[in-house]
């Protein structure tokens, strides 16, 4: 094409590609994807390998608390069953005696709290007279009571634990209640 054809309406050839790619670029470009690939590959196996290790790692420690929490609750239940035991042994024609009953229940509930405490449990258990906490108390009741003030802790029903600052269950209270 001249300049007659151009000024006619034309176009102009376009220039012609210069570069043409070498065989040697397309070879560095299909190594460095592969390699690429292969680092892709290595990190999420990496990824995989790490998730599965903090899945057993978690697991073992699961395990291990409950193994450190049943030797802690152990001598709870044999205390029990010694209380059982000696609740059963009767002599010929007398009853079983309360009060080694009583003991022994005792006993028992202390060294289930003593396993509790061992373990990092608080008790929560408010005295008569104590400001009521929504936070770690649980109002059942409430009744009228002129001589405790307004909101205070009348009763403890069911005493509360926690773990740390994880309340595992609220102590439920009765709570006095102007008249």
């Amino acid at each position: 094409m001249n300049q007659d054809d151009i000024a006619e309406g034309g176009q102009s050839p376009a220039p012609q590609e210069q570069e043409v790619e070498k065989p040697e670029s397309k070879q560095a470009a299909a190594s460095e994807a592969d390699e690429l690939r292969e680092r892709l590959l290595r990190a999420l196996a990496d990824a995989e390998n790490a998730r599965k290790r903090a899945d057993r790692a978690r697991a073992e420690g699961r395990e291990s608390g409950i193994a450190d929490l049943v030797s802690k609750i152990v001598p709870a239940l044999d205390s029990l069953d010694l209380a059982i035991e000696a609740a059963g042994r009767t002599e010929e024609g007398t009853q079983p005696s309360v009060d080694a009953l009583l003991n022994g229940l005792r006993a028992t509930s202390r060294a289930f709290l003593d396993a509790l405490i061992k373990v990092g449990v608080e008790r929560i258990c408010p005295g008569t007279g104590e400001a009521f906490d929504p936070n770690i108390h649980d109002a059942i009741a409430s009744r009228s009571d002129d001589e405790t003030g307004d909101g205070l802790v009348l009763e403890t029903l069911q005493p509360g634990y926690r773990v740390a600052s994880r309340l595992v269950r609220p102590a439920r209270v009765v709570i006095a209640r102007a008249s």
